[in-house]
């Protein structure tokens, strides 16, 4: 109980202790340790923006689960301000320029998973049904989920999306898609990196990447983007961006995601 409050307040006020690495939602910014991403690498992913006014601003990954629905991270709902409006780009690759093959359609509506209970929670996942239909093509497919339970077991994993590349206190916010590639550790090894058993907001729903070495993670701007297993070059989202270690990249810490195999069920009601 002291740890999640200790959290809560770290939350609340990032900038509280400089210089003491803390744990808090990827919130906003490239991959820490990635490199670029080959144009229509990755079509299933999307820029989760929040519409202000007349302009727009990437948030959050994201990715396709058909014509109609796109899937993110809950805290890039609720960590939002109240009533905050958004929209999806599909096949985008440099967020910076205007992209022949981008489609932007607005988020009609967002659905949080109810056991989600805001900040670091293993149940961090929201679905979103667009204004109007994608065009599906070679730049905009639907990602390929696992079946129920079908959980990911320790191996060389994918990290896709436009979140910070900067290891310290200041972000560094890419244009072009990044993308790296981090070994999925075992739960055991987690909850060990992240405090040992009981002192961890961890859940057995959730998949974590190392290194634990440092140097490679998701950072803010990941959120809700895309962990894939790539075999034979079909790429099957396992994970999505929920919450790391600040700063970015830190020796020993693990990036957290939510293992989509878990949520498979809900997922299908929801987009059904």
């Amino acid at each position: 109980m002291k740890l999640l409050v200790l959290l809560a307040c770290l939350l609340a006020a990032v900038s509280a202790a400089p210089g003491k690495d803390h744990y808090e939602l990827a919130r906003g910014g490239r991959v820490v340790g990635g490199v670029n991403a080959l144009p229509n690498e990755f079509p299933s992913i999307i820029s989760l923006q929040r519409l202000i006014l007349t302009a727009s601003a990437h948030i959050c990954g994201g990715t396709i689960l058909n014509a109609r629905w796109a899937m993110t991270a809950g805290h890039c709902i609720t960590e939002s301000p109240e009533n905050a409006r958004f929209a999806i780009w599909a096949g985008a690759h440099d967020i910076t320029v205007a992209e022949t093959n981008r489609q932007v359609i607005n988020v009609d509506e967002s659905i949080v998973h109810p056991d989600y209970l805001g900040g670091v929670n293993p149940s961090d996942v929201a679905v979103l049904r667009l204004a109007s239909a994608l065009e599906l093509n070679e730049f905009v497919q639907p990602a390929l989920l696992p079946a129920q339970d079908d959980l990911a077991t320790p191996g060389p994993a994918t990290l896709a999306g436009w979140g910070s590349t900067s290891t310290g206190s200041v972000p560094s916010m890419p244009a072009i898609l990044q993308k790296v590639q981090k070994p999925i550790i075992s739960y055991d090894a987690c909850e060990e990196a992240n405090g040992g058993p009981g002192n961890t907001p961890l859940g057995p729903t959730n998949v974590c990447t190392g290194p634990l070495t440092g140097g490679i993670s998701a950072c803010s701007g990941d959120s809700g983007g895309p962990l894939f297993l790539i075999d034979g070059g079909v790429q099957t989202q396992v994970g999505i961006v929920s919450w790391g270690w600040i700063p970015c990249g830190s020796v020993g810490r693990p990036s957290v995601y939510v293992g989509v195999a878990s949520y498979r069920s809900w997922i299908d009601s929801q987009i059904d």
